[in-house]
């Protein structure tokens, strides 16, 4: 099914093609995955040519990441945040939850998440199923999560990025990130934010968690290291306007 959802997004949007970027972030998208509660999957991680500021997880281990993500990020630490919230979005089964309540909703006169729950759970294959992935992943249903599932990603990619030993402040720069880029009107955020929590809520979140469990790990740990600045660098122009109009939330 994740393979199936993969195909989908193809049609949607533009995979980056240089070899070093996509091998950097598989690694860290790789040393974050293999420290989660879900360690024994096939952990999957691609780089999309867009310069919005934007990530998001389908089913499977699969995890997406926009050029613009990087280009806005300072460190490797906020970069490792990000995926790390991901990969609890993968953790938690939040793409399986957005299916189910998806049930009942149709799309084109299909019944998407009954469909797709019955290929997921009862080995259905086809047509039917596959067109009804095209309706979950045009209509971003897939990777529009409650609330309480990003709260719950942020919970689970802070400790993803301290098991991983990254300094666990650049979740909290990130947040920061995103809360200035959104005063500024917020058009380079894509869909980021259109299901998250208030960035400053996130920030307080995060700050708590490390200051009740985790002291200290926000002044140690790998902030930053020369692969990221160089890859950074070189980082592809992104295209201006994106292959189609409808993008997946993250």
């Amino acid at each position: 099914m994740a393979e199936q959802v993969h195909q989908e997004l193809l049609k949607q949007m533009r995979l980056v093609e240089d070899r070093s970027l996509n091998d950097y972030i598989n690694r860290l998208g790789q040393s974050l995955a293999s420290r989660s509660e879900r360690r024994g999957i096939p952990w999957r991680f691609y780089v999309i040519n867009d310069k919005t500021i934007n990530a998001f997880a389908t089913l499977g281990g699969r995890v997406y990441v926009h050029t613009g993500l990087i280009a806005a990020t300072t460190s490797e630490a906020q970069l490792a945040s990000v995926i790390g919230h991901e990969i609890g979005h993968i953790v938690g089964r939040h793409g399986l939850e957005n299916v189910k309540r998806a049930g009942s909703m149709k799309t084109q006169g299909t019944v998407i998440g009954a469909t797709i729950l019955g290929a997921i759970l009862g080995g259905q294959q086809g047509a039917e199923a596959g067109m009804a992935l095209g309706s979950m992943v045009a209509g971003g249903f897939l990777m529009k999560h409650s609330r309480e599932a990003e709260r719950e990603a942020d919970f689970l990619g802070l400790y993803n990025l301290k098991n991983a030993n990254y300094n666990t402040g650049g979740m909290v720069e990130m947040f920061r990130m995103l809360q200035q880029v959104s005063k500024g009107g917020g058009g380079s955020l894509g869909s980021i934010l259109a299901s998250h929590p208030d960035p400053r809520e996130r920030e307080a979140n995060t700050k708590a968690e490390i200051t009740a469990y985790l002291q200290g790990t926000d002044s140690k740990g790998i902030s930053n290291t020369n692969e990221y600045q160089r890859l950074k660098g070189g980082l592809p122009a992104a295209p201006t306007t994106p292959a189609r109009k409808t993008r997946p939330r993250p």
